[in-house]
């Protein structure tokens, strides 16, 4: 990833304010990996949003009845400065300015993380998913906009504007899971575009 890219872009992607959170898109994607949160966690538990952007999915889980803590990380000191205003009111919110590929938890620290949209625009998947691995204890969910392919090997596309858009081999993405100790996914969700994969700790 062109990190430089994300640190100067003016305008954040997304909703930038709570008043703007209920106008999002992808509502049907995230209302289902939302309701496995919820089911799957209590007030005890440990989330952790790898690409948080400016705390859409902590205000909406709060708002679904998720009652533990939220850590919420993004390469964007911009973004994080917004979230944290956003989720000023709830002390179980939090919100850093982290290097995916380069995390200051503990292993198996969270009880789910969840990412959504992000590994798309790196270079390579490798390092992110990683450490992502490294510090779930139970669920890894991994939510895409751009869905791999069964028969396609992996497909780098570097845009003009500094940033990845790329596609996975899903055999080789399943491998590399299972190779950091992750059953076979479940699919949880899936429509024309995004796809939804809840893998579990072995």
């Amino acid at each position: 990833m062109n990190k430089t890219y994300w640190q100067r872009i003016k305008e954040i992607v997304g909703p930038t304010t709570v008043h703007d959170f209920d106008q999002i898109d992808q509502k049907n994607t995230r209302e289902a990996f939302e309701k496995f949160i919820v089911k799957n966690t209590n007030k005890q538990s440990l989330l952790l949003d790898a690409g948080c952007n400016t705390g859409v999915e902590a205000f909406r889980l709060y708002n679904k009845g998720y009652q533990g803590e939220y850590f919420g990380i993004d390469s964007n000191s911009k973004a994080i400065k917004l979230a944290r205003k956003n989720l000023k009111a709830n002390s179980k919110a939090k919100f850093f300015s982290f290097d995916l590929a380069r995390l200051n938890f503990k292993n198996s620290y969270f009880n789910i993380v969840l990412t959504k949209d992000v590994i798309e625009h790196h270079q390579s998947y490798v390092k992110i998913l990683t450490e992502l691995a490294r510090v779930t204890k139970k669920y890894l969910i991994l939510s895409m906009f751009i869905k791999p392919s069964f028969f396609l090997g992996d497909k780098v596309k570097f845009h003009k504007d500094g940033y990845y858009l790329n596609r996975y081999n899903q055999g080789k993405l399943f491998r590399f899971m299972t190779k950091h100790h992750f059953k076979k996914p479940k699919k949880i969700y899936e429509d024309w575009q995004d796809i939804v994969y809840v893998f579990e700790r072995i």
